[in-house]
């Protein structure tokens, strides 16, 4: 058993836990037509920060994370609490009403709001290790809900990368054919995206395209990044200009808002109504 995608449950608006899909592309980075190769974008620096999770304009949970090291090891690690539940539908259904005679009963019969579900709080701890030229060695996820546990992980091997699960009902172990500097990308790690979008080349811009391996699928494709170019947002109550970069999955569009020195500042998943502020 694979970790529950916490996002995507938000998208859902249910509990689901995302069956494994076995895919692989091995889709460099987009380049553009030049005369001379450029250096290739490198990891450097300390990253230290907080996010605060909502949901619909509503806290649900925070991430702290850090990120340090050496060129040949650095490591991003992170803790995760985010209390979710099931969007409830408006009404409870009723199947009668497509055998009523409408002269019988020339209204609708009324129906009673079904109560929200309930909560559901996931902690989540998460690993990476990776070189400054981004290409990861290890990845490991413990992800707790009541009484249970879910713990994966990877390990990127020169050939055939392996992944292991290990839940209540045992383990599972997998291999997968991955790129060297493939982009872990977990679906309830927000700071992965900070480190995606330090891959982003602002000189080269346009679209450029990662391969990225998701966890919670255990599926490694294709994503592209865009600059969307400088926004005006607000970010609790404050007017900000920000440069926007558009994430586009295949299955989420994710928006990275980033400051003039290129720093992360929010992340937004529109269609969940999920975003993560940096404190």
């Amino acid at each position: 058993m694979m970790p529950t995608s916490i996002l995507r449950t938000f998208v859902s608006c249910g509990f689901l836990l995302i069956n494994p899909l076995l895919h692989s592309q091995t889709n460099d980075k987009t380049s553009i037509n030049q005369d001379t190769p450029t250096p290739p974008i490198t990891y450097s620096g300390h990253e230290l920060g907080h996010f605060k999770v909502l949901l619909a304009g509503k806290e649900v949970g925070y991430e702290d994370f850090e990120i340090s090291g050496l060129s040949e090891n650095f490591k991003a690690s992170g803790n995760i609490e985010l209390t979710v539940s099931p969007k409830p539908p408006e009404e409870y259904p009723n199947d009668l009403d497509t055998d009523l005679d409408d002269e019988d009963f020339p209204a609708p019969l009324p129906r009673i709001p079904q109560p929200p579900g309930p909560s559901v709080t996931f902690r989540v701890r998460a690993l990476l290790r990776f070189n400054e030229l981004f290409e990861p060695t290890f990845y490991e996820i413990i992800q707790d809900s009541g009484p249970d546990r879910i713990r994966a992980k990877v390990e990127f091997l020169p050939d055939r990368s392996q992944a292991t699960f290990y839940s209540n009902d045992g383990i599972d172990q997998r291999r997968i054919e991955l790129q060297k500097d493939v982009t872990v990308l977990d679906d309830n790690v927000f700071h992965h995206y900070l480190i995606l979008a330090k891959r982003y080349d602002f000189t080269e811009g346009g679209i450029q395209e990662f391969s990225a391996f998701i966890p919670q699928q255990f599926l490694a494709e294709e994503i592209r990044v865009v600059d969307l170019g400088e926004e005006e947002i607000q970010i609790e109550n404050q007017s900000y200009t920000l440069r926007c970069l558009m994430v586009d999955t295949g299955e989420l569009q994710v928006k990275l808002w980033l400051d003039k020195t290129y720093k992360l500042k929010k992340v937004a998943i529109p269609e969940a109504k999920v975003e993560a502020i940096l404190q």
